[in-house]
């Protein structure tokens, strides 16, 4: 059995339910049960209030497809927001609830919008350097109530960091001079996955108090520690604590790849795979040849169409194909 890893914001694409036949059911449950709710690919793009809804749906109805040909998963990891679509993949949350708590995330993320703040991908440097950068701007700029720090640790090569914009850029040139290739604002308004989000973590723990947790069929890998777990209330403090907490995609695959995992299947929005090759980036000193496996339609949960990172290229890596949507 593989273990199922689904992506968070930054994933989505037009019409990215097309292809899977569950999701106009689930649209539908969806608006029925918030309102004006998900599409399929359209309306803002980097909007949370809309695109993490609309990711869940997605994550949901690839698993639906997947399940009607192959056995449960072995374990789950959801990348930052796609943790409830894990979740849910899993059987620890009902549909209606993981639709709920994914609505009120995004709208309490939405709310922290500040021209102010954002995000930024470093692609080539290691987590230590990126981290050392952030530890020196802050330093400096703390009287001013600047700040830069990590929020994804995507592979050993893609970090991302989240901060306020003067010291976003204060390390984007830093990270440059120390070895970076390329350096890439991304198109968010907020700082996600820092002390900036407490307000909506508070939002989210208040909501989670009374949610229907249930015992999850797979173990889910924590992408703040690296521990696989089945326990609801771990996963609730969990859930919470991401929202404050960096993302550590690499901590949760090679916790996965240590006990034993060595198929991995992306389900999504995919074309391309947004998760895959920091999978096999993150694999390939200690498994070289990983199953890796996108789902994003009903004809490929059907016919498996393996996937094959950094084909395209001379020299392979995978982090690179995936600058230009890097998952947060």
């Amino acid at each position: 059995m593989a273990v199922w890893v689904f992506p968070g914001q930054g994933s989505q694409r037009p019409d990215m339910t097309a292809g899977l036949a569950a999701a106009p059911a689930l649209l539908r449950e969806a608006r029925e049960l918030i309102g004006a709710g998900p599409g399929g690919g359209h309306g803002d793009a980097e909007d949370p209030e809309f695109v993490q809804p609309a990711l869940f749906v997605v994550g949901v109805a690839a698993a639906t497809a997947l399940l009607r040909h192959e056995p449960a998963p072995a374990a789950v990891i959801g990348h930052s927001f796609g943790e409830f679509a894990a979740l849910t993949a899993a059987g620890a949350l009902p549909f209606e609830t993981g639709l709920r708590l994914a609505v009120l995330r995004a709208r309490a993320m939405a709310r922290r919008a500040d021209t102010r703040t954002g995000m930024l991908a470093v692609l080539g440097l290691a987590s230590t350097e990126v981290r050392a950068v952030c530890a020196d701007i802050t330093q400096v700029a703390g009287d001013e109530g600047d700040f830069v720090q990590i929020s994804n640790i995507n592979s050993p090569s893609q970090t991302v960091v989240a901060g306020t914009t003067a010291a976003l850029a204060d390390a984007a040139e830093l990270c440059r001079a120390r070895g970076a290739f390329r350096v890439r604002p991304l198109r968010i308004p907020y700082a996600a996955h820092t002390p900036l989000m407490a307000p909506a973590a508070a939002e989210l723990r208040a909501a989670l108090t009374d949610a229907d947790i249930r015992v999850p069929a797979a173990k889910l890998y924590s992408c703040l520690t690296g521990e696989a777990t089945a326990d609801p209330d771990r996963i609730r403090e969990l859930l919470v604590q991401g929202m404050t907490r960096p993302v550590d995609f690499h901590a949760a695959v090679t916790a996965a790849a240590h006990d034993g995992h060595r198929s991995f299947v992306e389900l999504g929005p995919g074309s391309p795979a947004r998760l895959l090759g920091l999978v096999g980036e993150t694999l390939a000193a200690e498994v070289p040849s990983p199953r890796l496996r996108l789902v994003s339609s009903d004809a490929e949960a059907k016919t498996p169409r393996p996937f094959q990172a950094g084909r395209s290229g001379p020299r392979p890596n995978p982090a690179r194909q995936a600058v230009d949507d890097a998952p947060r």
